[in-house]
């Protein structure tokens, strides 16, 4: 996948880059979500660490997914001067922090689970989280002089914002969810899944604004502000996790599960980088911010263990009953719906 895309963006020319910029964007969002796929399956291995000769396959594969993709982020920051120029800039910006984000995670779960091979696995990691850096870097800013110094002072403001619209959007997904069941579940249940991208989208939008304060730590007085918003968030969104692990019953039963289980993991992904980058950036209220990306981190990982599988305490024949239920409902007319 990464070397198919490697391709496909080595054709990308001053020509065609307005047709082909989309390429890169949505590749990324699809090796994301496999990496993320990855995150699942390493977190369900409940057998123990691999023994070692299983570590070494897996250091092998490992060796050769980070060539292949080093490769494909070189050729990724040799076509930034074209792909400033066109409205695909901004996506691959995010493709590339939310990227780092789920690959720190695979990291530390998968050489928890290759003991033997840590030391290998871990300069695997350290070589492609290199450069990744440098695409990231490479993309910090459409061009050298693009941004003026007022858009980069308003730091506190715009760290603020975003966890405002974060917190918004959070909210408006937990209505449009509360509002799900068995009759429109086959219809509305792409809500959930698509509503979580455009959060993990903004919160990686975050991450780039904590990245390019280069000012130093804020003052508390700042740094109080943050941690309001940063509350305030974490409420909304518990309040919103809660909801979606509410609604797992009928979520389980439609083709939506899978979707909603993969945006909990990269969600969590870019919330622990989040958490790292901005605690960093208030020590004076560090405390306090921790306190807040527990709490969420707790009520994440209890919507992660409710969507790993299913529906671990119905029989088959009651999921199945169930399924077909949701399915037929799925097939009338909506408007029959409105009624009830």
């Amino acid at each position: 996948m990464s070397d198919q895309l490697r391709v496909a963006t080595q054709k990308i020319n001053i020509f065609n880059a307005p047709q082909q910029g989309a390429v890169i964007a949505s590749g990324f969002a699809t090796i994301i979500q496999k990496v993320s796929e990855g995150i699942v399956r390493v977190d369900r291995v409940t057998s123990g660490p691999l023994p070692d000769a299983d570590a070494q396959l897996v250091v092998d594969a490992l060796m050769t997914f980070v060539q292949v993709h080093q490769a494909l982020l070189n050729v990724v920051i040799g076509k930034h001067g074209i792909l400033t120029m066109i409205p695909f800039f901004e996506p691959i910006r995010m493709a590339l922090v939310s990227l780092e984000a789920v690959i720190d995670r695979l990291a530390f779960d998968l050489i928890a689970l290759i003991p033997t091979q840590k030391s290998s696995a871990a300069i695997q990691f350290q070589k492609l989280d290199v450069t990744l850096k440098d695409a990231e870097d490479t993309y910090s800013f459409p061009l050298a002089s693009a941004e003026s110094d007022a858009a980069l002072t308003a730091t506190t403001e715009k760290i603020v914002e975003g966890l405002k619209t974060v917190t918004d959007m959070s909210d408006q997904l937990r209505v449009a969810t509360q509002k799900i069941n068995i009759f429109n579940a086959p219809q509305q249940g792409a809500v959930i899944a698509s509503g979580f991208a455009v959060i993990i989208q903004k919160v990686s939008e975050g991450i780039v604004r904590v990245d390019r304060v280069t000012s130093g730590p804020l003052p508390d007085a700042d740094a109080q502000l943050v941690v309001d918003a940063l509350t305030t968030f974490v409420q909304v969104h518990q309040a919103l996790l809660n909801v979606v692990i509410g609604k797992h019953g009928i979520l389980t039963m439609i083709p939506f599960f899978e979707p909603i289980r993969m945006a909990l993991v990269s969600l969590e992904a870019v919330i622990d980088r989040l958490a790292f980058d901005l605690i960093a950036l208030i020590p004076t209220q560090k405390s306090s911010a921790t306190i807040q990306f527990q709490k969420l981190d707790v009520t994440l990982k209890d919507a992660e263990d409710t969507y790993s599988f299913p529906l671990a305490s119905k029989t088959d024949a009651q999921s199945e009953s169930l399924r077909k239920e949701v399915i037929q409902n799925g097939k009338k007319s909506s408007k029959s719906y409105l009624a009830i």
